[in-house]
C-alpha cells in the first residue's frame, strides 16, 4: 500500500505541474518533465543558461522512477522510497509551490446542474527517528458537510478529473464543518494512530543507546578522556539513538468531489 500510495502522489505532484504521464505501471512511472521542473529537479544549469542565450529550443529530460524496489531487477529507472534523495527534493518542492490546493472534479456526462461536494485532504508524513529512519506517507480525507472520514485519500483521489477552475454545470456545496474544525479531526485521527503504532522500534532504539552509553562509561573510567569530554560524547549518543517520532503535513487542499461519500 506504501508503493501505492507513494505513486499517487507522484502522479499528482507532476500532472499538478504541468508534467505528462507518459507511462505508469504497479511499480514505474515515466514523467515528461516541463522546463520548469527540469530546472528545479535536475542539475544542469549549464544547460539551460547556454539554451537562454542561443535562444535554441530546451529539451526537457523525460524521467523513469521506480517504487517496489522488488521488482525492478530488470527495470531501469531511479528507484524512490521514502527517505531517498530525490524524493526529499520532490517533498520540497511541493512545500515550495504552497501546501494548500484547490481543486474541483470534471466528471459530469450531461448537461444538468450537479453538485460538488467539499472533501479537507490532508496527506501526512510519519518519520520515525532514532539510529536509523523510517518514512512513510499517510493520506486523509474528511467530507465537510456530513463527516465521513477515509483513509488513503490519495487512492481514492487517482482516477478523478480535478481542475483548478469549476466545471461548467457544476456548483460547489458549502461546508458544515469549517476547514479548521477538520483539521483537529484529522489531528486527532493522527494521534491514534501513533497511539496504536508498535513501540518496539523505540524500545529496541533505547537499548541500543544504552548499550553504547554502557561501552562509552567503562572506557571512560579506563582512560584519560575529560569529564568534558566524556559528556560531549554521551550527548552524541543520546542525540543519535534516542527515539522520537517526527509528523508533517506534506501538503492538503480543498476538493470538489461529485461523491458525497466515498
Amino acid at each position: 500500500m506504501e508503493d501505492q500510495t507513494l505513486q499517487n502522489y507522484l502522479c499528482r505532484y507532476f500532472q499538478s505541474n504541468g508534467a505528462e504521464i507518459l507511462n505508469q505501471s504497479a511499480n514505474k512511472i515515466q514523467v515528461q518533465l516541463t522546463e520548469a521542473l527540469d530546472q528545479e529537479l535536475i542539475n544542469r544549469p549549464f544547460y539551460w543558461q547556454y539554451i537562454k542565450k542561443t535562444g535554441a529550443y530546451g529539451e526537457p529530460m523525460t524521467l523513469t522512477f521506480l517504487t517496489d524496489r522488488d521488482k525492478e531487477e530488470n527495470e531501469k529507472g531511479e528507484h524512490l522510497h521514502f527517505g531517498s534523495p530525490r524524493l526529499h527534493q520532490i517533498f520540497q518542492s511541493a512545500r515550495q509551490k504552497g501546501k494548500w490546493t484547490l481543486l474541483y472534479e470534471n466528471s459530469r456526462k450531461n448537461q444538468h446542474p450537479s453538485p460538488l461536494f467539499p472533501w479537507l485532504v490532508v496527506n501526512v508524513k510519519y518519520s520515525f527517528v532514532s539510529h536509523q529512519r523510517k518514512d512513510y506517507i499517510a493520506s486523509y480525507g474528511l467530507q465537510l458537510i456530513h463527516g465521513q472520514f477515509v483513509e488513503h485519500m490519495m487512492d481514492r483521489l487517482h482516477s478523478k478529473k480535478l481542475h483548478a477552475m469549476i466545471p461548467d454545470h457544476s456548483f460547489p456545496m458549502a461546508s458544515l464543518i469549517q476547514v479548521q474544525s477538520g483539521l483537529l479531526r484529522i489531528k486527532r485521527k493522527v494521534e491514534q494512530a501513533l497511539a496504536s503504532h508498535s513501540e518496539e522500534w523505540a524500545h529496541k532504539a533505547e537499548r541500543r543507546m544504552q548499550e553504547e552509553l554502557s561501552i562509552l562509561e567503562a572506557y571512560f573510567r579506563s582512560s584519560s578522556y575529560s569529564e568534558e569530554e566524556y559528556e560531549r560524547e554521551k550527548q552524541a549518543i543520546i542525540s543519535r539513538y534516542h527515539p522520537h517520532i517526527q509528523v508533517d503535513i506534506v501538503n492538503s487542499g480543498l476538493f470538489y468531489l461529485s461523491q458525497s461519500a466515498l
